[in-house]
């Protein structure tokens, strides 16, 4: 019984992550395999009730029904439980808006090694508690595998003239793929902060964020590439592996020249 209850939870995993994706078939299926995930929910099964619950708030919209299922998870000591929990109560989701609880759930679910509700904490501490604590929790969540951390990390760290840090951590949030990171990254390189101007740096991870699907950084490079020889623009290109857009800037800067 065990066997099978775990196949489920595996399988609802799987599922839900690529609902958020937008696959129908996979939406299809978890539609389909909801009572056997709601029967073993109701059976206790915590990572059950964990996944039910996001089900409930991600796939059905339903905050309300969704509280109750994170609620019975936390009460068998869920960190996930516990951390979903208290992000309903901070959004007011489908249950009463109340900060001090859902800094209790955070903490909580903190202490024990959650990385998203580490996050989540920071935030919520972010100009109430000292600096140094909640970039504590923003380095520990990073480094459990939360990239977001990074950028909210470096805006710390710039916001406490740490500008050599911040672009550190701006670079590591960039390079896993975080777009606004690698804009900020980019402009730091444009305008030479902690580091001397380099343009070619600096038009690197704006090709690289164009690349995401972010097309704010399209203005600001073609500015930049303006006043850069071919050269540059074609070496940003190999080094972000956008070999196009330098070609295509090349060939765009080349009318205002």
């Amino acid at each position: 019984m065990t066997e099978k209850l775990s196949h489920i939870v595996a399988t609802a995993m799987r599922l839900l992550g690529s609902t958020s994706d937008g696959d129908p078939e996979a939406m299809a299926r978890l539609e389909e395999m909801l009572p056997a995930l709601r029967a073993a929910a109701e059976s206790g099964h915590v990572q059950a009730q964990e996944i039910l619950g996001g089900v409930l708030l991600e796939f059905k919209e339903d905050p309300t029904e969704a509280a109750l299922w994170f609620a019975r998870a936390a009460g068998q000591g869920s960190a996930v439980g516990k951390r979903s929990l208290g992000h309903l109560r901070a959004e007011g989701l489908g249950i009463g808006k109340d900060l001090v609880e859902a800094e209790r759930l955070f903490g909580e679910a903190a202490d024990a090694g959650d990385a998203f509700a580490q996050f989540n904490l920071a935030q919520l501490w972010w100009g109430h508690r000292d600096p140094e604590s909640v970039l504590a929790l923003l380095s520990s969540a990073a480094s459990g595998g939360v990239v977001d951390a990074y950028l909210v990390l470096g805006d710390l760290l710039a916001e406490l003239d740490r500008d050599a840090e911040a672009l550190k951590s701006y670079l590591q949030a960039a390079t896993a793929g975080h777009d606004k990171a690698m804009y900020v990254a980019a402009c730091w390189y444009r305008d030479g902060i902690v580091t001397e101007p380099d343009r070619v740096e600096a038009l690197t991870w704006f090709f690289r964020s164009i690349a995401t699907g972010n097309a704010d950084p399209l203005h600001e490079a073609l500015l930049m590439a303006r006043d850069m020889s071919d050269a540059e623009i074609l070496h940003a290109g190999k080094q972000s592996g956008q070999h196009g857009y330098a070609q295509a800037a090349v060939e765009t800067v080349a009318k205002y020249r």
